[in-house]
């Protein structure tokens, strides 16, 4: 008996149709993850250019970013799409010089009682966007020890032990290794050296679905001398 075309058609539907069903579902977290990915990792990249930028201007020393048109270069030029403003959003930049205390400096100061001799301190941060967001990860000064411009005091960074800058000489000793295969010693920060430290962090847009989600965000850090 010759097989009906009609029926063998019918059978073949409606196992595409069947096989369809099974793979679908995979197709859409498979698109949507992708999706995802993508968007986080433009994200990344963004705060990575934002960061290398800013930090390139700061090291510069001569861009004020305590006034807001320089602000504004940040939040609605270099993080455009973001969704960031100078004091809120989705982003925050944070602006941090470090110099390492010498008895030198001390003394060229008056200051006796040399606490945070030998130790890499905070002498000016400055915050742009949402501070909620993320903390520093070189330690937060009290707002009450900076001045209008985010700077403090010689005295202040000198015997205040709660300006050290946590984990700085530890990743500055570590770039300089990597770069020279050798440990410096003393520390690599000489006397009379700055450090221009930017950190980023901005949140992921949240895409979730199907209780997949891109919450979180990137963080990214550079350093000049």
């Amino acid at each position: 008996m010759t097989p009906d075309p009609k029926r063998r058609r019918s059978r073949q539907g409606g196992s595409a149709l069947l096989e369809f069903a099974v793979v679908f579902p995979c197709l859409t977290v498979m698109f949507f993850g992708s999706v995802g990915l993508g968007v986080m990792l433009g994200r990344y990249i963004q705060a990575v250019q934002v960061c290398r930028d800013v930090a390139h201007m700061y090291a510069d020393k001569s861009i004020d970013f305590t006034q807001t048109a320089m602000q504004n270069i940040v939040t609605q030029k270099l993080a455009y799409g973001v969704g960031m403003t100078n004091t809120g959003g989705n982003g925050v930049v944070i602006l941090s010089r470090i110099v390492t205390v010498y008895q030198a400096d001390c003394t060229a100061n008056g200051v006796s009682t040399c606490t945070n001799k030998n130790q890499p301190v905070i002498t000016q941060r400055v915050t742009i966007g949402n501070t909620a967001l993320y903390s520093s990860y070189f330690g937060t000064p009290s707002s009450s020890l900076l001045d209008s411009s985010g700077n403090i005091t010689a005295t202040n960074y000198m015997t205040n032990s709660s300006l050290r800058a946590a984990n700085f000489e530890t990743l500055l000793d570590d770039a300089v290794q990597r770069a020279t295969g050798t440990t410096p010693s003393p520390p690599a920060q000489a006397e009379g050296e700055s450090s221009y430290m930017v950190e980023v962090y901005f949140t992921y847009p949240d895409i979730g679905f199907l209780g997949w989600t891109t919450s979180g965000g990137a963080y990214v850090r550079f350093a000049f001398q």
